[in-house]
């Protein structure tokens, strides 16, 4: 049950672009053509164009990609909706961390999911397919290699494999990660439902198969449906792009004019843009950058020219991966997408990309910053409230926090600021005798007078510590709060996994979807678990 929420504005939470795109303001208007909203979602299936034939490309290649996992009837039903004109979809994606990584991976396909279903409700004329898309394509193992469980590091240092495409990685030796985890519970029964999320990956042949196993074993029954961009027929719909961005370079000449306007408007870019933003994928399944000097292409110090690269993505465009600029083109282009719900740094880039999407006379997507969600126990929420302190407070320094307490709660006043402005009154009426006198003196005063200002200045300080002691139980729920929400000094979803949560709660899931209403703008919200 939601306790608390709180705007990103009241959380001063994100960076400054999307604060204001959040907040809807006139400056970012010109960067996409329409600000979320719920009604815009039902405006927007009028200007997605979503041919038959796209269509059933989508759904053919979902059928495929989904025949060896267990789906639920609702995400057979949605797969299979998917070849009608009146229905859509709403997405969001992410990395293939392991056991889903941190907690915030979760929230973002519960919020899909959420929305769909508040969509569906409010728009039964139509139909709302929430889409979890793996990104099978990235290279970053240091990023998905880990989770954090009771405070401590669990990472997998697979052997072998290096700089392969994540979704291609064997889980060979998984046990060396899974081990740990388990040795961290003694209960039988939490280890059994424990084993029904780590056996997926013994039991299966890449992360992509495992990470596409456990989204649908932990959201099924609302029907998700889960694709992999990495697909052959998915990506010769990319091809003509691919061959556009080869010959003409279209990507650089138009974010860089949008970052030039971006930049004039005080914003920092978050994706860098390259004069090719393509990648080769080799056979043992290595991203390769293609890089671009003058008419020449090099891929791993051998060099192409435009005319074999097109050769190449037309006959192999499996081969051919985008990059973080192109893959929302690409996104958008094979999904009858409507919304994308992402995080702050997922959506600054989109902002990067509205001249790419005219350029391509593709429809541009609402995009809908996702929501942040703390779990807080009853205890903790109450802890809060009798030390008066709200979530917010707490990203503040604890030293400066129990000064404010020390400071709220004294019987007198322990602040010296009154006796430095007398020190200063008395300090002034003896300069000006001084330089009456002998003006020789006025530098011995100051002197003087100087010391005697650092010696109420430690007063303070010290009656200020004394106080400060009396408040130890207070700094340790404090310390205690702080480590909960923001442990390791980032933001609770950044650093957490579900695996606790779930195992002392089966219903957590379904919490967590039942509690991200659908809402105009996001939300940090505090959630009772």
């Amino acid at each position: 049950m939601i306790q608390d929420q709180f705007s990103f504005k009241e959380f001063s939470f994100s960076s400054q672009i999307i604060r204001d795109l959040v907040e809807q303001k006139q400056n970012i208007a010109e960067f996409l053509p329409h600000f979320f909203s719920l009604s815009q979602i039902s405006q927007q299936t009028e200007r997605k164009e979503f041919s038959i034939d796209q269509r059933k490309t989508l759904t053919d290649a979902l059928v495929l990609q989904n025949a060896d996992i267990a789906l639920s009837n609702a995400s057979q039903s949605n797969i299979n909706k998917l070849k009608e004109s009146d229905t859509y979809t709403i997405t969001t994606g992410h990395q293939l961390n392991l056991l889903s990584g941190p907690l915030y991976s979760i929230y973002k396909v519960a919020q899909v999911i959420s929305l769909s279903r508040a969509m569906n409700e409010s728009d039964p004329s139509k139909h709302y397919v929430p889409v979890f898309w793996m990104a099978t394509e990235d290279h970053d193992f240091e990023e998905i290699n880990h989770i954090h469980l009771f405070g401590n590091k669990i990472a997998w240092d697979k052997e072998g494999q290096e700089n392969r495409i994540v979704g291609e990685i064997e889980p060979k030796g998984i046990e060396s990660f899974t081990d740990p985890i388990f040795e961290k519970y003694s209960d039988e029964n939490l280890k059994a439902i424990l084993s029904s999320f780590t056996d997926i990956y013994k039991k299966s042949s890449n992360l992509a198969e495992a990470t596409r196993s456990l989204m649908n074993q932990l959201f099924a029954e609302y029907g998700l449906v889960i694709i992999d961009g990495n697909d052959t027929a998915l990506k010769q719909g990319f091809v003509p792009i691919a061959i556009k961005e080869i010959n003409e370079g279209f990507v650089h000449k138009a974010v860089t004019n949008t970052n030039n306007k971006l930049e004039a408007a005080g914003y920092h870019n978050q994706v860098f843009v390259r004069e090719c933003n393509l990648f080769y994928i080799n056979a043992q399944g290595i991203r390769q950058r293609i890089s671009k000097n003058g008419a020449i292409f090099e891929i791993e110090e051998k060099n192409y020219t435009a005319e074999e690269l097109v050769r190449m993505v037309s006959e192999n465009p499996k081969q051919f991966s985008p990059n973080a600029l192109l893959r929302p083109v690409y996104q958008e282009l094979i999904l009858p997408n409507l919304t994308y719900i992402g995080g702050g740094g997922e959506i600054a880039y989109w902002l990067q990309l509205s001249d790419v999407f005219k350029a391509l006379k593709l429809t541009f997507p609402l995009l809908r910053v996702r929501d942040s969600i703390l779990l807080l126990k009853a205890k903790e929420i109450a802890e809060l409230e009798n030390l008066n302190l709200s979530v917010p407070n707490l990203k503040q320094d604890l030293q400066h926090l129990m000064k404010e307490i020390a400071l709220e709660e004294v019987e007198f006043e322990i602040e010296l600021k009154g006796e430095l402005e007398q020190l200063n009154t008395i300090k002034v009426h003896l300069t000006e005798k001084a330089e009456a006198v002998n003006k020789g003196l006025v530098g011995m005063i100051e002197a003087e007078f100087s010391k005697m200002e650092k010696s109420i200045v430690r007063i303070e300080s010290k009656l200020i510590k004394a106080e400060k002691a009396k408040h130890e139980v207070k700094g340790n729920k404090i310390k205690k709060l702080q480590s909960k929400i923001y442990p390791n000094g980032g933001f609770q979803e950044r650093y957490e996994n579900f695996i606790p949560y779930i195992l002392n709660d089966k219903t957590f899931i379904s919490k967590i979807v039942n509690n991200l209403t659908a809402q105009d703008q996001p939300l940090i919200r505090v959630l009772e678990i």
